[in-house]
């Protein structure tokens, strides 16, 4: 399976590593990516145990890493990372609606 990031997930990982950067500095922000990193391989490897949520787009699914969500979906033999948002966030307000 193929790995594809959509240009709103590559800026939500931007986000991440200049917070983290700022706020925890260099070691944290390489760690907590890494993990990300890590979750998008584990994912790649098995998509289907995580959990569903149709109601934020088709064929959503979710999947956690540390205090973000990861929604992505599976396309024949491409896994799209759609978004990387924090936990608290309104899923549905950073959602376009075309997702």
């Amino acid at each position: 399976m193929k790995l594809e990031l959509t240009p709103a997930a590559l800026d939500d990982l931007r986000s991440i590593r200049v917070y983290t950067l700022e706020r925890w500095g260099t070691a944290q922000e390489n760690a907590y990516l890494d993990r990300m990193w890590e979750k998008f391989e584990s994912i790649l490897t098995n998509p289907a145990p995580y959990r569903g949520r149709p109601d934020l787009f088709p064929g959503c699914q979710i999947a956690a890493e540390g205090k973000h969500v990861i929604l992505f979906r599976v396309n024949k033999s491409t896994l799209q990372i759609v978004r990387v948002l924090h936990s608290a966030m309104d899923f549905k307000r950073h959602l376009h609606p075309s997702s």
